[in-house]
Order: structure tokens, then C-alpha cells, then sequence
């Protein structure tokens, strides 16, 4: 009969690398989700430099615009909760710096976190395998140990 204790550690070493997969998972969506945010704040950033009075063209949908004239180039900035705030140019473009930094930021913080969990998921993998290389040594002796008393 192989090891009660070895056939417990691999069943928490196989339960853990099922948990560190679950994590690398929500790790990955979370940096895509946070990457599309940095470039849909760089995008708004972009167009609030450019933006200046005059005729402009906007985006109405279906990849159609219409021209219309700026003669107002304070923006109306999201702070959060649903909640918006009027700012001069300046503003809402350090505003917008700010956002797309912090959320770089956010970016470096989880990929590290993915580096950690992916270094420790292989680090588990290959304690699962040598449990499994000992596991089947142990199940061939005993095999072999019942051979000689049959």
C-alpha cells in the first residue's frame, strides 16, 4: 500500500497548484483590464492636448462624426463614484497623467505579483512530480513484493 502521507501531500500540492492556476487566471484578466484602461486614458489624454477652439470633429457612433464648433475646451473629468468634475485644460490633462500613471503602476505591481505566483506554481509542480515518480516506485514495489508471495 503506497504512503498515507505521501498520497496527503500530493493531494494538497495538486489542491494548492489548482489554486495558484485560479490566481494567475484573475492576475492576467485584472493587468488586461487595467492595461485597457491605460490605453483608453492615454487616448483621452491625447485628444484633450489636441483639443483647442474651433471646429472639431466628433465621434457620434458607427464610426461616423459630426463637425462642431468648440468654443469651450473645459472638460469634464471622471473623480469617481460616478461623479464628474469641470476642469480647465491643465487640469484634466494632469488629471489624466496622474490616472495613466497610477494605473502603470498598478500594472508593474500585479505582474510582479504574477511573476511570484507563476515561480511558486513551478515550484509545486515539480514537488508534485517527484511525489509521483515516489509514488509509483512505492505502487511498483508493492506490486512486485505481492508476485513473490503469490
Amino acid at each position: 500500500m503506497v504512503d498515507l502521507k505521501l498520497e496527503e501531500d500530493y493531494a494538497k500540492l495538486a489542491y494548492e497548484t489548482k489554486i495558484y492556476r485560479k490566481q494567475l487566471t484573475i492576475l492576467q484578466r485584472e493587468i488586461e483590464r487595467i492595461t485597457l484602461t491605460s490605453i483608453d486614458l492615454t487616448n483621452a489624454l491625447n485628444t484633450i492636448e489636441g483639443l483647442k477652439k474651433g471646429e472639431a470633429l466628433v465621434p457620434i457612433g458607427g464610426g461616423s462624426f459630426a463637425k462642431a464648433q468648440i468654443s469651450d475646451v473645459n472638460i469634464l473629468v471622471p473623480i469617481g463614484g460616478g461623479y464628474l468634475a469641470e476642469m480647465d485644460k491643465k487640469n484634466a490633462e494632469d488629471r489624466m497623467r496622474n490616472r495613466i500613471e497610477a494605473t502603470k503602476t498598478a500594472v508593474q505591481r500585479l505582474s510582479q505579483e504574477f511573476g511570484n505566483i507563476s515561480t511558486r506554481l513551478e515550484e509545486v509542480t515539480a514537488q508534485l512530480k517527484e511525489l509521483e515518480k515516489r509514488m509509483a516506485i512505492e505502487h511498483k514495489v508493492e506490486e512486485e513484493a505481492k508476485e513473490d508471495y503469490v
